[in-house]
């Protein structure tokens, strides 16, 4: 069975969230803010929610939508953003041309997401 995670990025605080539960047919989540370590259900219109991808970078992070990676092996490097496409996760790169991951997850590195660390995407 998969291990189905996720985490939420909160509008109004503009704070990522620890998600514990998600309610589909009522639209809303629980989480925690990881700097109050408050609980609460937050509406899906309150919050941009990322699911973990199944795999960790070369530093045993876990690797979620919306993380900016830099990705390398043999020469190639790349840095981008994790998006969901075409039926599968990959790594959006600055021109926005989608890259298929790469099966050797230790070539990963997440350097920060879409929400706290704009400046990584900028050309």
């Amino acid at each position: 069975m998969a291990n189905l995670k996720y985490r939420a990025w909160d509008k109004k605080l503009q704070m990522m969230l620890d998600v514990s539960l998600i309610d589909f047919k009522k639209r809303v989540s629980v989480g925690e803010h990881w700097k109050f370590s408050e609980t609460n259900f937050m509406n899906f219109d309150e919050i941009d929610l990322m699911q973990f991808i199944g795999l960790k970078d070369m530093n045993g992070q876990e690797i979620f939508e919306g993380d900016v990676v830099h990705a390398y092996s043999e020469g190639a490097s790349l840095i981008g953003v994790i998006e969901y496409f075409d039926n599968a996760y990959c790594i959006k790169s600055k021109n926005g041309i989608y890259n298929s991951l790469w099966t050797n997850a230790e070539c990963f590195e997440v350097i920060g997401n879409i929400y706290e660390n704009k400046e990584l995407l900028k050309k």
